[in-house]
């Protein structure tokens, strides 16, 4: 009986506490999230207007976030502002209740002109704006990502549409001078493996370019697979897969 009445006290007491002592949430979330790709990934920086009313940040100059990546022995690999020049003038960004802003940058996993290693990497992310009724302090947001093996035998490919065809250009570097590709959506195949020949054979780079038939299916997304097969088993070597748009 006691427990009993023990809980209906400390219930009571938790409801009647001031709503000053109550748990606040957060008015601004603010978020890094990178989105590893073959030859780069894609930083997505996210600030969300959380509070009850309409949020103003200024920024002391067109700089509103920085960030760097490390390696997994906690050495710095990039740093976004290193080498960029901002305007010296106040800006300010508006957020309405509910609102987002979302920054994206592209970081080619090159450190000093070569690329990084495969493995984990950490970004440490900070917004460099300043809200008097929120905070007067960089707000800050971490991640962690795996950057990807480099691919022996493609490099630089890239999509371009052009009335809903779209023409995919790269280089390669394949044994036979050939190799292989199709695309699907994920669920259904809607191009099946096709056998593509260019002008050199490995270990020379070649330019190739594929144009790729009008491609109709029940989603907006497409993924294009370039690869190689082995010549004893027919196991797919050396897979490249990129998005289509």
């Amino acid at each position: 009986m006691k427990a009993v009445v023990y809980i209906l006290i400390s219930s009571l007491m938790l409801f009647c506490l001031p709503s000053s002592m109550k748990a606040e949430k957060t008015p601004l979330i603010f978020t890094v999230t990178a989105f590893p790709g073959e030859e780069g990934s894609e930083i997505q920086l996210l600030l969300y207007n959380n509070s009850e009313g309409d949020k103003n940040i200024t920024f002391n100059t067109s700089q509103m976030f920085d960030f760097t990546i490390k390696n997994n022995a906690g050495k710095v690999v990039y740093h976004y502002s290193q080498g960029k020049s901002f305007l010296q003038a106040l800006q300010t960004i508006s957020l309405k209740k509910g609102e987002t802003k979302i920054w994206k940058e592209i970081w080619d996993y090159k450190q000093e002109g070569k690329r990084v290693p495969e493995g984990k990497y950490t970004i440490e992310a900070w917004l460099m704006g300043e809200d008097i009724s929120g905070f007067d302090h960089p707000l800050r947001a971490e991640y962690s990502f795996t950057v990807p093996e480099e691919n022996q035998s493609f490099r630089a490919v890239k999509v371009r549409e052009l009335k809903g065809r779209f023409t995919i250009q790269g280089q390669a570097r394949v044994s036979d001078g050939s190799f292989y590709y199709y695309v699907e959506d994920g669920h259904r195949v809607l191009l099946k493996e096709t056998l593509f020949k260019v002008n050199k054979e490995s270990p020379n780079w070649t330019d190739f370019t594929i144009i790729l038939p009008e491609l109709t299916g029940s989603t907006d997304k497409f993924f294009l697979s370039l690869y190689e097969r082995d010549n004893e088993d027919g196991k797919i070597l050396h897979r490249y897969v990129i998005s289509i748009p």
